[in-house]
């Protein structure tokens, strides 16, 4: 039916096409005249809000945006000129002041964002907070420092003899004291009370005496402890008689259940560690006796 009809409907086709094309462009171009209209009743010129300001304000905001002997009004928006608008005249002033010193000391790429934040700072903090001097508010803030590290000083020197301020004791514990108490190097005049297993990256234990280099394997978790047990120990079989601290570091490291190590070791694993071959084969000894 399709094929029977193709000439008759060829010429109707065509005039159908031109009819669509000339409606398409037409309405294509009421479109556009639309879009304009609108365009520039929504779009506001920088330049005629500015002129609602008093002359002191206009002509600081107008040192701001001079460049080369020509005024850019296109680097505000018109609409953060009207939210200044709406600050009394101390405020504007001290907002155009504040502008025109930013950009005397630094490059402002968005003059508006600049705009919207002392904006957003002197509806917060008043127009006060760009009277002070920029030295006197970085001296302030350096006291400030100085007083807090002072204050977390104190307190820490409190809570090593168990005195907390009031209310302290209940709303934060401060662990650093007992955190100090722990090593990974002990000394031979260290009273020492327990030991327990930690897994961290290798880097941070490069001060520990007791240490082992993990890496993904297929040792289990089981054997892995074994294994690192047989090293700690075995590494100091030499000084046991020399140095009492020694004898009791391997019963402190015995001590540790095996829980415990199971739970800071990560995965299937390989140990890396001076010996380590050895103690496998010692190990591998051990259990065909045993059988």
């Amino acid at each position: 039916m399709l094929a029977l009809q193709g000439g008759e409907s060829k010429g109707k086709t065509k005039g159908n096409r031109s009819k669509k094309s000339f409606s398409a462009a037409s309405h294509s171009a009421v479109q556009q005249q639309a879009a304009a209209e609108t365009s520039a009743l929504l779009r506001k010129d920088a330049s005629e809000v500015s002129r609602a300001f008093e002359e002191e304000v206009r002509n600081i905001l107008v040192e701001c945006v001079t460049v080369k002997e020509s005024v850019e009004w296109n680097k505000f928006d018109a609409e953060v000129l009207e939210q200044m608008l709406a600050e009394s005249k101390e405020n504007q002033l001290a907002i155009a002041n504040r502008l025109l010193s930013l950009a005397k000391s630094k490059t402002i790429d968005n003059f508006s964002a600049s705009l919207s934040g002392i904006l957003r700072t002197i509806k917060k903090y008043g127009p006060e907070s760009f009277s002070t001097s920029n030295d006197t508010i970085r001296s302030e803030k350096k006291r400030g420092k100085e007083v807090k590290s002072e204050r977390v000083e104190w307190r820490e020197i409190m809570a090593e003899e168990g005195i907390f301020e009031d209310g302290e004791k209940d709303d934060a514990v401060d662990d650093t004291a007992e955190l100090s108490k722990f090593t990974g190097l002990p000394a031979d005049e260290d009273i020492l009370l327990y030991a327990i297993p930690i897994c961290a990256p290798y880097s941070s234990l490069t001060k520990y005496k007791y240490r082992v280099k993990l890496t993904p394997g297929s040792l289990k978790r089981g054997k892995a402890v074994k294994q690192c047990v047989e090293m700690f120990l075995r590494g100091d079989e030499s000084k046991v008689g020399a140095l009492p601290s020694i004898s009791r570091t391997r019963d402190l490291i015995k001590s540790i259940s095996e829980t415990d190590w199971i739970q800071a070791i990560c995965g299937d694993v390989k140990i890396s560690a001076p010996g380590a071959s050895r103690i496998v084969k010692i190990q591998k000894a051990n259990s065909k006796k045993g059988a």
